[in-house]
């Protein structure tokens, strides 16, 4: 698997070699099987640390204090090779990212480079209100417009039927690894690698590495270790995943949004795109991303945990999420009244944290044993 795992401007490229036509994606649940069905490549621009050696264009537009995150993705947007991206498509979501669009594009103005925009705006209410359903479907028909006239291309419900059955087997795909994961037959860190790796690729090179990674897992169920959920908006960092399974910590579910939330419901392959991304964003797993879940979040989440059997929490904090960080307090407080044990840990934009976090998972799994 570690042919897959390049850095995401490597990446990028390699497709961009095959011919691909790129948009770049933010936040994390972008509408990638809209774009593919009008053959463009979304790639979701999250994880970039691999290939963001510095942050010094990203601190003339971007607040230190802002999450490592969205510090590292405005750096990687506005220092990219010329042609590495063919757009950009943003929809709002935190306070930090729902400023990127305009940033971004006045700078590429600046900078002589012509580059797409696009966006979409959800609408962050109770999906049970009609207005609001009628609303989404108007945005996706509007992005669909946008993109028809910036790209010259055309939208066909055939391909988007095509393209949405792909996704949803993606996302089936991850769900039977995680499965696996739970099971203690495959490596929480290997399955990591391969779905955000799948960040960079179409959805049928995603099917393929996780066909792969699935096959190789299909060993005995040992369900040993100690069950943990595992909860923030990113894995731990490689080096404390595997600290993690070295002192017999098992991943018995996961909240990661770039991980559970991100493939944990999918709709079924349909033609009509308005219908399609109203039912995804209304019964997709709640995020602290997204406002108009907050009313189920805590209640899904404390479920996750019961019943996975979790004998410990990791809260995996990026440094100035408030929106995580609201909630941590109160989730803690309700999984100690659950008997349940609680890990924070935090990253920022380095990782020289990697070994003190070691020594604090090994000090955790010692307590929970």
């Amino acid at each position: 698997m570690d042919s897959i795992r390049q850095d995401p401007a490597s990446a990028i490229e390699a497709q961009k070699q095959k011919g691909a036509r790129v948009i770049g994606c933010f936040p994390l649940y972008p509408p990638g099987a809209l774009f593919a069905a009008m053959d463009l490549l979304p790639v979701v621009l999250w994880g970039l640390k691999r290939s963001v050696p510095t942050l010094a264009e990203s601190d003339k537009h971007v607040q230190p204090y802002a999450c490592a995150i969205a510090r590292e993705l405005m750096q990687f947007v506005l220092s990219a090779p010329g042609g590495l991206l063919d757009g950009v498509f943003a929809y709002n979501a935190c306070d930090t990212l729902r400023n990127f669009p305009e940033i971004i594009a006045s700078a590429n103005r600046a900078a002589g480079r012509d580059i797409a925009m696009l966006h979409l705006h959800v609408p962050q209410v109770n999906r049970g209100q009609s207005y609001a359903q009628n609303y989404l479907e108007n945005e996706i028909a509007r992005l669909i417009e946008a993109t028809e006239n910036a790209f010259g291309v055309s939208f066909s419900p055939e391909k988007f039927y095509r393209a949405t059955g792909a996704y949803a087997r993606v996302r089936a795909l991850c769900r039977q690894a995680e499965q696996r994961v739970a099971k203690g037959t495959l490596s929480f860190g290997a399955f990591c690698g391969v779905a955000l790796a799948g960040y960079f690729m179409p959805a049928a090179e995603q099917e393929k590495h996780l066909d792969s990674l699935i096959a190789a897992a299909n060993g005995e169920n040992t369900a040993g270790g100690i069950p943990v959920v595992v909860s923030g908006i990113m894995p731990p960092p490689p080096a404390v995943i595997r600290a993690m399974e070295a002192a017999g910590l098992r991943v018995a579910a996961n909240d990661i949004a770039s991980l559970w939330r991100s493939y944990g419901y999918s709709p079924p392959a349909a033609t009509d795109p308005g219908a399609y991304y109203t039912d995804f964003f209304a019964n997709r797993p709640p995020c602290t991303t997204l406002l108009y879940q907050s009313d189920d979040r805590v209640t899904a989440f404390l479920q996750m945990v019961e019943n996975a059997g979790a004998r410990g929490v990791i809260f995996c904090g990026e440094k100035f999420c408030e929106y995580e960080y609201f909630e941590f307090p109160y989730l803690e407080k309700r999984l100690k009244d659950m008997g349940v044990a609680v890990l924070f840990l935090e990253s920022g934009a380095d990782e020289e944290n990697a070994a003190a976090q070691a020594t604090r998972v090994a000090a955790f799994a010692e307590m929970l044993e």
